[in-house]
């Protein structure tokens, strides 16, 4: 299911008979972006909403659950691109499940350092 989520925030942009992404992100919501700047739930609404996403694949997904309401996500983002060919991001998210409906209180982005190309396994 948390699959899902994170696949559903990826292409709202590209799918508009999703779900909004209102529903999915906490009123406490915020994303460190791979720039390193700091986003607000308003300004990843709008960037959700208006900007046109990358073809992508999610790799390595990995679930932790921190308690039986609360699990960190962690996977690879792969996106096609047309300059240099591929471009990954390491993502992490926490979500945590109130009233039986999962939220999104965090995002992070961070650039790969190195190869992409070999599985991780990081999360026991």
């Amino acid at each position: 299911l948390l699959r899902i989520l994170e696949e559903r925030l990826l292409n709202c942009s590209r799918n508009p008979d999703e779900p909004t992404p209102a529903v999915l992100l906490a009123d406490d919501f915020y994303e460190i972006g791979c720039s390193g700047r700091l986003y607000d739930r308003a300004e990843t609404l709008k960037r959700l909403t208006t900007e046109r996403r990358q073809e992508t694949a999610i790799r390595d997904f990995q679930v932790r659950f921190l308690s039986p309401e609360v699990a960190l996500i962690v996977y690879l983002l792969v996106c096609a691109d047309e300059e240099d060919g591929k471009s990954a991001t390491w993502r992490s998210s926490i979500w945590q499940c109130q009233h039986g409906r999962w939220q999104i209180h965090f995002h992070q982005g961070t650039p790969v350092a190195g190869p992409a190309d070999e599985p991780a396994t990081f999360l026991p």
